[in-house]
């Protein structure tokens, strides 16, 4: 039975392939074909809902047996040495991305309560910080607030939570009158930044909660911001619709 440790083999006897044409690196097509078809269907099978197994199927698309890539999916493919197969099971995206849409619906319930009694207010980024702080330990066990992140800039930062087991972060923002698209591009950019050099993290999940609409083009910046990750996965969630 095929082991990651044996698709790990196969593919630095792969790369000891390399030839060289023009300025440019390839190795061995036929080796590399079966190689990249066979890590491809291990890592669907064992690791399916893990972010790491779809830029693996981006890099496969290319039909490419330049050496870059085929060090790009061996390094891939190292990385899940330290990931246990059931664990990375777990529809991590699904999970968020629900919690994400139904945050509104939460909130708005929030306020209808039997006698008019009192209730949290969405009113700031703590108040979201709160609510989904209850919301997250519903689905995941490990959920710390105000982890470090490595320096940046010049100094330290705190992100809004940290998925430890999972090696997820989330940002946290709320818009207001002077957190709009341009401001609030800006501050996420930064956070990407620095998210990536965290030792601890993996992904990164940003949720804006925009509850007056503030934001005029939330699907583009959702796209732009993702762009950014380069390798790092990044999600933005700017709701509701």
């Amino acid at each position: 039975m095929m082991t990651l440790e044996d698709l790990i083999e196969e593919g630095e006897k792969v790369l000891e392939s390399k030839w060289a044409y023009r300025f440019d690196f390839y190795v061995d097509d036929g080796k590399y074909e079966v190689w990249r078809r066979k890590s491809l269907m291990f890592l669907q099978e064992h690791y399916p809902m893990h972010p790491q197994v779809r830029d693996f199927e981006e890099i496969t698309t290319k039909q490419n047996n330049n050496a870059l890539f085929c060090e790009a999916l061996l390094g891939i493919l190292k990385a899940f040495q330290s990931v246990k197969p059931n664990h990375a099971r777990i529809d991590y995206e699904g999970r968020l991305s629900k919690l994400f849409e139904r945050f509104h619906t939460v909130a708005r319930q929030l306020r209808r309560r039997h006698d008019n009694r009192s209730t949290l207010e969405i009113r700031d980024e703590y108040d979201v910080q709160d609510l989904l702080q209850g919301l997250l330990k519903i689905d995941f066990e490990d959920v710390r607030p105000e982890e470090w992140t490595p320096s940046y800039a010049g100094g330290s930062n705190r992100m809004d939570f940290l998925l430890k087991d999972d090696e997820i972060a989330i940002e946290v923002k709320m818009t207001r009158q002077g957190l709009k698209d341009k401001e609030l591009g800006e501050q996420l950019i930064i956070d990407i930044t620095k998210y990536q050099s965290h030792p601890n993290c993996k992904s990164l999940y940003c949720f804006v909660y925009d509850p007056e609409g503030i934001i005029r083009n939330p699907r583009g910046l959702e796209k732009d911001l993702e762009e950014l990750g380069k390798g790092f996965h990044v999600k933005v969630f700017i709701r509701p619709e």
